[in-house]
């Protein structure tokens, strides 16, 4: 109890303790005589009775392999005594899989209730409705799904000093990859050729040897442009060798996935910050693949909830939420249509100093009748007053000419306070898309403690 006390007093002085949710929930949408079955994975941050956070949409069932969206969740909970009723708004962005998502914005409706399993975990049950806005999807279902709660330590303000907490072990871990398909045909029912990814692995130790991930990546080489995955899995270090397992979601760019489900078998070396690996991709039904992997590897040691008396130093992070205007031009799709194409991004980014910083970044488009386009990068960026930043990944579909799927971008900007405005370029390495950006958002800068 004094060491609990302790931490609460040091927590208090420069440091907020947040409760914060993962939700998985499963809805099987129907629309034009078919159906589609949706995962919802949501990373939640608590505000009193109040929640926000991002998630994300995977086609698991049905036809519509490769059908993404993600966007931003607002949420209200009401407590009880048995049950928390809940109930919020999503809206976001995405589409693929040729699913008639119009230009791709969707907005999810949702009221219902939560039921407590113990002190981490609930059940979740809700009734939502999900629209986008000038496509054909336009279905009421009922949403199950489980809460995973847990706490977690963000500082107000830069510190280097001692305090109670315990460490968390995370790591970063960008990747490429090759895949190299057998017996397997395109949904166009042409040979499936090996085609490549660029992603990032996030993932947290349970103890010592093992832990649990997510992995996404996106097509960047072959004729598979538009391909996107989002896995999870978990893995176990042995004395030589790295066993991981996966499954999650993943298609487009002709890859027939069938309903979307994937599974991952791994087998990783480790070699210093070096990661080679080689493993199995199937689905059930289609796509089925050997891989080999090389991915750099970087470990946190985050402070979190805990009673031990560590030495910590707080880095800087921030998550931007910005809207992205493709200029009209005749180079943004195979089809010659030059409209505007406006697009959701989501930067994480980690300072490496006071100015310059590293980001990864997520996009969906949302207006201009390319639905189903995505784009997933990573970067580098410097700030004072102005910024610029650059950046190269792999995006695809909603008809972008991208070639392979592999483009850069980079932008100039100002930024007033958590605002920012900016201007720049982005173009397709091999495919035609070429055209002035804008860019309009806003920031939200945090410090994690890093366990010395």
């Amino acid at each position: 109890m004094k060491k609990l006390l302790l931490f609460l007093l040091t927590t208090s002085l420069f440091a907020l303790t947040t409760n914060n949710t993962f939700r998985i929930t499963f809805q099987n949408l129907k629309f034009q005589n078919e159906h589609m079955g949706l995962l919802e994975t949501s990373y939640l941050f608590d505000f009193g009775n109040f929640y926000t956070g991002l998630s994300v949409y995977s086609a698991i069932t049905g036809k519509r392999g490769g059908f993404f969206t993600g966007g931003v969740n607002l949420g209200y909970k009401y407590p009880l005594e048995k049950i928390t009723l809940d109930s919020g708004l999503f809206i976001g962005g995405g589409g693929g899989g040729h699913a008639p998502q119009g230009s791709g914005l969707m907005l999810k409706i949702y009221a219902g209730a939560l039921y407590p399993l113990n002190k981490n975990f609930n059940l979740v049950a809700n009734l939502n409705h999900i629209k986008f806005k000038d496509g054909e999807i336009d279905s009421t279902q009922l949403a199950l799904g489980v809460d995973y709660n847990f706490q977690d330590v963000y500082f107000l303000k830069p510190f280097n000093g001692y305090g109670y907490f315990s460490k968390e072990r995370v790591f970063f871990s960008p990747f490429v990859l090759e895949y190299i398909p057998f017996d397997s045909k395109t949904t166009a029912r042409t040979k499936q050729k090996r085609f490549s990814l660029i992603g990032a692995e996030i993932g947290k130790y349970k103890n010592e040897n093992t832990f649990y991930f997510i992995s996404t990546g996106g097509a960047f080489r072959g004729e598979s442009d538009g391909y996107a995955e989002f896995l999870f899995g978990m893995g176990k270090k042995f004395p030589f060798l790295t066993l991981k397992a996966s499954l999650g979601a993943g298609g487009g760019g002709e890859v027939d996935t069938k309903g979307g489900a994937i599974y991952k078998i791994e087998a990783q070396k480790n070699i210093s910050f070096l990661n080679i690996s080689a493993g199995y991709m199937g689905s059930f039904g289609g796509v089925k693949a050997y891989y080999l992997k090389a991915a750099i590897n970087k470990n946190f040691n985050f402070a979190s909830v805990g009673e031990k008396y560590l030495k910590i130093e707080t880095k800087k992070f921030r998550i931007s939420l910005y809207s992205e205007s493709y200029l009209p031009s005749n180079t943004i799709r195979k089809d010659d249509d030059s409209k505007r194409l406006d697009v959701m991004n989501v930067d994480l980014g980690y300072f490496i100093n006071e100015n310059y910083y590293a980001f990864i970044n997520a996009a969906s488009a949302y207006n201009g009748g390319s639905g189903g386009y995505a784009v997933g990068m990573f970067g580098v960026g410097y700030e004072k007053n102005f910024f610029a930043k650059i950046a190269v990944g792999a995006a695809g579909g909603g008809r972008v000419d991208v070639g392979g799927g592999l483009l850069a971008k980079a932008i100039i900007g100002y930024k007033f306070k958590n605002f920012s405005i900016g201007i720049g370029r982005i173009k397709a390495f091999e495919g035609r898309l070429n055209t002035t950006i804008l860019d309009i958002g806003i920031d939200f800068d945090f410090y994690k403690g890093i366990v010395e």
